[in-house]
């Protein structure tokens, strides 16, 4: 069981650490170079009105100070006011939660998938190290984690959607939404490649994982006597060694529902999936630097609050762990 005092402080060290995320966020974010309104007049001529911008960055404050700004920013975010879009003229906090939404269509189903698939081949394979089997295996997950998502991606399209025509080529839905309006069941089809690649993706790192955490328990006193109580290898294996190697999961599973969402912009971007990720292309492409203030900031506390989640799980699934003790 977690101990009080050191929840406590952890939950103050995550808050600081939040701070010091979201304040280097801020000055990342205004220190790139390009705006939105010089973006948005470029894409409509090639000449500049020098009022329309002055009269735009007085409107939202750009041309204070730095430090100004941020004390804003600060004082809005502790209100609970995450600012309104540049691009969309919306507030910032409804249009991330309804792309998350989206997001998650897919990524539930992709992570669910690929933690399950990633421990079971994880743990097989690390149980049997060093065989060929194994060692083709574990070339295989190289392979296919050493090249980049987006290339995946695109070949995908390109395989599956443009040659095979086996899917669609993008998006959420078919044009026939505007007339017998939005179908779940051509919302999966179109979700399915996107879901298979994620799936992928997710298995790859736990599979890492799993196969490391295998082979550590494997020399272990209770994995000895597991085998000399009679029990055959199967048993043994998923009774005992994989309840023990699980534990490292826990820490990166949690990890991985947190990050993912954020890094998923290529999947979504390369599918046109309305998600996130797709937001995020967009928002980086015009400088909607409310909007991208707002996808870092929900990054940060999906990401803090994750490493407060894998402590306390951690503390539930193992006996042994006693945080906080002095």
């Amino acid at each position: 069981m977690i101990d009080g005092h050191y929840l406590l402080r952890r939950i103050g060290y995550s808050g600081a650490a939040f701070f010091v995320c979201i304040t280097i966020t801020f000055f990342i974010l205004h220190l790139m170079p390009g705006d939105y309104i010089t973006n948005y007049l470029l894409s409509l001529s090639h000449t500049i009105p020098q009022e329309a911008v002055d009269q735009f960055y007085q409107q939202y404050g750009l041309d204070r100070p730095l430090g100004e700004q941020y004390i804003i920013y600060i004082c809005n975010i502790l209100q609970g006011q995450w600012g309104y879009s540049y691009q969309y003229g919306l507030p910032v906090f409804p249009m991330i939660m309804q792309k998350l939404s989206w997001s998650l269509v897919i990524l539930l189903p992709a992570v669910l998938l690929g933690i399950i698939i990633g421990i079971v081949l994880g743990a097989w394979s690390g149980w049997r190290s060093g065989g060929k089997k194994d060692l083709a295996l574990f070339n295989i997950m190289i392979v296919f984690r050493a090249i980049p998502e987006f290339w995946w991606a695109i070949m995908a399209v390109w395989v599956f959607a443009f040659y095979l025509q086996w899917f669609p080529l993008g998006g959420f839905t078919s044009i026939s939404v505007l007339i017998s309006g939005l179908n779940p069941w051509d919302v999966l089809y179109h979700a399915i490649l996107p879901i298979c690649l994620m799936t992928s993706f997710v298995a790859t790192g736990n599979y890492y994982m799993m196969r490391n955490s295998m082979i550590a328990v494997i020399g272990e006193d209770y994995i000895t006597t597991a085998r000399a109580k009679g029990l055959d290898e199967r048993a043994v294996l998923w009774r005992h060694a994989l309840k023990n190697a699980l534990l490292p999961m826990v820490t990166m599973t949690t990890f991985q529902v947190a990050g993912i969402i954020m890094g998923n912009v290529f999947i979504e971007t390369v599918f046109s999936w309305p998600g996130i990720g797709l937001l995020t292309t967009d928002a980086l492409r015009m400088r909607d630097l409310p909007l991208l203030e707002g996808i870092f900031l929900l990054d940060a506390l999906m990401t803090i609050g994750a490493m407060l989640a894998a402590d306390i799980l951690a503390s539930y699934l193992d006996p042994r762990i006693r945080m906080g003790d002095q």
